[in-house]
């Protein structure tokens, strides 16, 4: 009866067990309090009534937490910085919880050894993880610590390598092995990187991208679940401490792992953050350290990171729209290259209107939407028929267009106008231009439909909207017809005084996302997307573009008449500095050519002109030279009788009566 009871138990766990979900979780070091709140979470059956079966792994050398988790090995993983860095690049993670506020990790360093410039040459022993993914290889990358010009080793997880000084350095927690260090009176150093500036949490719980959308409403029961651990396990640490000696094989003394718990429980500061609390501003600001040390590139951008973000943005999409978002890894868009300032690409990026729109579509559904640059707004037609394009971000619905794309919901609907030169009158409808010839861009579908409401017009297609103005400015065309915004943004900016709007069409531009239609998923995305755009997004969008054209078409003229006092104020600078500079140079030429004594030439200037005569002499056949040289007799006696200071003076005198002597040319 026992034994059939036994089995009877056997059988119904394992079939409750059969309906949980199986993850794992890859711890980034050996089991011990630190890890005290996903041990309760466990052992008090908080996962499987959230209906999980969680594996908690402990960490081996040469394991990479980061690397198991992004290949999907580990569902979730925990490490010490809330951004992973792989050769200047973000790796993409999600951040889920943050149970350690300020980071425990330390580098543990003989005596001797103060500062990090100090470990070069040195042995330094810590795990794979905290030298690629820590606060401890921010530091050493910051101070070009490497395996080149220092020696590192793998963690044992043992103090007797520091303490037998086979290491100089090791990687270390306050709430660890100072305690047995301390216990021991072994002498140390400690190298924090907060105090360089790496202020960084630590305890993280992070998954990968593809796991957090695919899987958020099981990353959201995980994390509730580890929050329950964790609080059990801070008011009743001793209970965990019994079962991490135990049943999970931790050899550290009770009052090792007492002193550990009071540690961490500091370290949570509980009574400022809640459990679990993840912290955007620290994210944020170690993110702007890295980049000012050179260790991101520069074209890194932090994106969404929290796994609450993700889930916000992901809320909207089905489990199949998720799977097909993730095999599609980008998307790809053409836009009008000339529809300032609806969208326009300026330098190979996608500007306008448009751009904000797409930019707040890119962070809802957590996957970039890429750029295709064209040349003409035909191109980007040709290219989305070609199946090149994923969507037209900006696109009127045609008969003709719907054979390969399928149309959103209207989010942008503009008036109609015509535009024409300044002497032109205005018209209260185009009905009255029979005959005249009216430019409208090629491939716009207003073409096709001005055509049929306005047949006695002759429609002329243009390349673009400049080239239909440019042909109205030269009278090549009465008219051209594009929306308000675009047209009056070209007006002010390009054509003021020459071209004007003088008639408002009844119709309408309305304008979608045009998506290709031969896949479904994707324009049901897009036209959610087009449903929940909020009018303030649009609004905000729409005040800073038409702002910018405003402020680019007035000419503000008291900042023109400060512009031109300044430039005029540097013109006068530069001119004095001009001449002050020509005086001296004109003196320096003086000095540097003539005896200071009598004012004649020395022996540079008598070696230019000799050399200028002689140049001539060869040059020229007739032309002849002499060259006189005058010796000053008894001079010597002057000096030793009357003093150098009257022979100064002969000399003077006689540097006198010799240029009075000579003529100019001489």
């Amino acid at each position: 009866m026992i034994r059939f009871f036994i089995l009877f138990l056997a059988f119904i766990s394992a079939v409750l067990g059969a309906n949980l979900e199986r993850v794992s979780v890859q711890l980034d070091w050996k089991y011990q309090f630190e890890y005290a709140g996903y041990i309760a979470a466990k052992e008090k059956g908080y996962y499987r009534e959230a209906g999980l079966d969680v594996e908690l792994r402990e960490y081996h050398a040469g394991i990479d937490v980061v690397s198991d988790v992004l290949r999907r090995k580990s569902t979730y993983g925990i490490y010490n910085s809330s951004i992973v860095v792989e050769k200047g690049r973000i790796q993409p993670i999600v951040l889920m919880a943050t149970y350690l506020q300020h980071s425990p990790l330390v580098l543990i360093t003989q005596k001797g050894i103060k500062n990090p410039t100090d470990l070069i040459a040195k042995t330094i022993m810590g795990t794979n993880n905290e030298f690629k993914h820590s606060s401890l290889s921010l530091l050493l990358t910051h101070f070009n610590i490497t395996s080149d010009n220092s020696r590192f080793v793998n963690q044992t997880f043992s103090i007797d390598p520091f303490v037998h000084r086979e290491v100089d350095a090791m990687s270390a927690y306050r709430s660890n092995q100072l305690y047995e260090l301390d216990r021991l009176k072994i002498a140390y150093n400690i190298i924090d990187p907060q105090a360089y500036g790496f202020v960084v949490n630590a305890g993280n719980l992070f998954t990968s991208y593809h796991e957090a959308v695919e899987h958020s409403e099981r990353g959201q029961k995980f994390i509730d679940a580890t929050n329950r651990g964790w609080k059990y396990a801070l008011e009743h640490s001793d209970e965990i401490i019994d079962i991490l000696k135990r049943k999970y094989g931790v050899k550290k003394s009770h009052d090792a792992l007492k002193y550990e718990a009071q540690e961490i429980k500091k370290l949570m500061m509980i009574d400022l953050y809640k459990i679990g609390e993840t912290n955007r501003e620290l994210t944020q600001r170690l993110f702007k350290q890295l980049l000012y040390a050179g260790i991101l590139q520069s074209d890194q951008k932090l994106g969404e990171f929290l796994f609450q973000d993700i889930l916000k943005s992901a809320f909207q999409l089905s489990d199949a729209e998720k799977r097909y978002l993730l095999q599609k890894k980008k998307i790809t868009m053409c836009v009008d290259p000339e529809w300032y300032p609806l969208e326009a690409i300026r330098e190979g990026k996608h500007i306008g209107i448009a751009s904000d729109i797409m930019k707040s579509f890119e962070s809802k559904i957590g996957i970039p939407i890429e750029l295709i640059p064209t040349a003409t707004w035909n191109e980007s037609l040709s290219r989305a028929q070609n199946r090149q394009c994923d969507i037209l971000s900006l696109a009127a619905k045609t008969p003709e267009r719907e054979k390969y794309l399928s149309f959103t919901s209207t989010y942008l609907a503009v008036p109609l106008v015509m535009v024409t030169t300044m002497e032109k009158p205005f018209t209260e409808s185009i009905h009255q231009l029979s005959g005249k010839k009216v430019g409208v861009v090629k491939g716009y579908a207003t073409f096709e439909r001005l055509k049929r409401l306005y047949p006695t017009l002759t429609f002329v297609e243009v390349e673009s909207v400049s080239d239909g103005l440019n042909k109205v400015e030269n009278g090549e065309l009465y008219g051209y017809v594009d929306n308000l915004v675009v047209t009056s943004s070209y007006i002010q900016k390009e054509y003021t005084g020459s071209l004007k709007v003088s008639s408002r069409l009844e119709e309408k531009d309305e304008l979608h996302v045009g998506v290709r239609n031969d896949e479904p998923l994707l324009h049901t995305i897009f036209e959610k997307l087009v449903v929940e755009l909020d009018e303030l997004t649009m609004q905000t969008s729409y005040n800073r573009w038409t702002s910018t054209i405003e402020h680019v078409a007035w000419l503000d003229r008291p900042l023109i008449g400060k512009i031109l006092l300044v430039i005029s104020l540097l013109l006068v600078a530069f001119v004095w500095r001009y001449v002050l500079l020509k005086r001296y140079n004109s003196r320096l030429l003086q000095l540097s050519t003539t005896d200071k004594l009598t004012g004649l030439y020395n022996r540079q200037k008598i070696d230019e002109q000799l050399n200028e005569e002689q140049h001539k002499v060869n040059r020229y056949k007739d032309y002849c030279c002499c060259i006189m040289m005058i010796d000053v007799d008894f001079f010597k006696n002057i000096n030793d009788t009357l003093g150098h200071q009257e022979g100064d003076n002969v000399l003077r005198k006689l540097a006198e009566v010799m240029r009075k002597s000579l003529r100019q040319t001489d």
